[in-house]
């Protein structure tokens, strides 16, 4: 009689566990689907700085050079494969001081994350950096 007893506890213990590895299960897809929005404003701050960065080095005026950096930038920035309604970008441009002088692109980005208020997550910019050097050769033109 008491095995009997026994064996209906353990029916309710079951469905018990079920519900609690479904939350978890579900909160952790979750998670991971938020981590795609990071990696997607990540990588287009990343292509938009490169692509500052190059235009940075072509052109021999560095105001011009500073003005087609930011430009490009941007566009990089609103292009469709980006996608991402809700990440903001600050863009800024350092231009070479000379010919053969370093220049440099920053792309900062802020992405919201699903978990931030749950979890307490700060709401921070992060920065993406390429520098590049102007070409010397370019200054006689």
């Amino acid at each position: 009689m008491s095995a009997r007893l026994s064996r209906r506890g353990e029916k309710g213990q079951a469905l018990a566990e079920a519900a609690v590895i479904s939350v978890v299960a579900i909160l952790m897809i979750f998670g991971t689907f938020s981590m795609i929005a990071q990696h997607r404003a990540r990588t287009a701050a990343i292509a938009a700085s490169y692509a500052c960065a190059q235009f940075l080095s072509q052109a021999p005026n560095p105001g011009q050079a500073a003005a087609q950096a930011r430009a490009i930038a941007q566009r990089t920035l609103d292009a469709d494969w980006s996608g991402l309604i809700k990440t903001s970008y600050r863009v800024s441009v350092s231009p070479p001081s000379g010919p053969g002088m370093i220049g440099s692109c920053t792309v900062a980005y802020n992405s919201p994350f699903l978990f931030n208020g749950l979890f307490g997550i700060p709401d921070e910019w992060v920065e993406e950096t390429f520098s590049s050097r102007s070409e010397s050769w370019k200054a006689d033109w």
